[in-house]
């Protein structure tokens, strides 16, 4: 991913210190461009039990190339919970994963284990729970891949039920550059 680029408004209006137009807009497209081959999100997932192997996050192999997860796994029952990052990389021929966990803390007893895999074209985090109980897995992860920007897709704010398309102040949609 790429530096963000900053566009230069000059130190007052028209003093003609900033960057002309065409170069701004050109900043801000990049900027686009540069975040869409990142994605960014949180999720609550559920284990349930101590049956090994319950997949608590999936991403698609074709828009993973590596990623960083934080990992808070928790007994809603008591306070025994604990946090890892892991940080992953899928491999050139994209049939396997590899990763690495650091930054574990506890409070506590240890709730669960974790491991990672690739199945069925897609990413995949799995928990190997120590104890017969229901553990909340908060997970914000960050991914990142090579691939070709999805062009003339629309903008829109995260978290909205009604999908609030970004537009400007004459409605016209917000999308990828084509």
């Amino acid at each position: 991913m790429a530096n963000l680029e900053v566009v230069n408004v000059g130190a007052l209006p028209n003093d003609g210190e900033g960057d002309p137009l065409r170069v701004a807009f050109q900043k801000i497209n990049n900027n686009f461009a540069n975040l869409w081959l990142t994605s960014f999100q949180t999720s609550n997932t559920y284990s349930i039990g101590n049956t090994a192997g319950q997949v608590i996050f999936t991403t698609p192999v074709s828009q993973f190339t590596q990623g960083m997860f934080q990992i808070r796994s928790s007994n809603p029952d008591n306070n025994d919970s604990q946090d890892i990052v892991l940080q992953a990389q899928i491999t050139n021929t994209k049939d396997s994963i590899k990763f690495t966990g650091y930054g574990t803390s506890f409070s506590g007893n240890s709730v669960t284990s974790y491991d990672m895999d690739i199945v069925g074209s897609n990413v995949r985090i799995i928990v190997n729970p120590l104890v017969d109980q229901i553990l909340l897995h908060f997970i914000s992860s960050q991914i990142t891949f090579i691939g070709v920007d999805a062009p003339g897709l629309d903008l829109a704010l995260d978290g909205y039920a009604d999908g609030f398309v970004m537009s400007t102040e004459d409605n016209l949609n917000i999308t990828t550059e084509d």
